[in-house]
């Protein structure tokens, strides 16, 4: 699984700061102020898309990825 944390900067007309988190390129977390996009399960490239949109900037502020071990019962 791959994890990020990632931070959405928005100067105009309401200025406001935002994180969200992506687990393996879906989003599962954010801020209240972009709730929809957990809500509606979005997808990177969606965020991207629609912050690019906006004229809003997103950074990268952290990733990981897990390597899950396959138990075998």
């Amino acid at each position: 699984m791959i994890e990020i944390l990632a931070q959405i900067h928005c100067t105009e007309p309401r200025p406001f700061t935002a994180g969200i988190i992506l687990h393996d390129n879906v989003v599962v977390e954010t801020a209240p102020i972009v709730s929809y996009m957990k809500r509606g399960k979005w997808t990177r490239d969606r965020v991207r898309k629609h912050c690019h949109d906006r004229g809003w900037t997103i950074d990268v502020v952290y990733r990981r990825q897990n390597k899950i071990k396959k138990s075998i019962t």
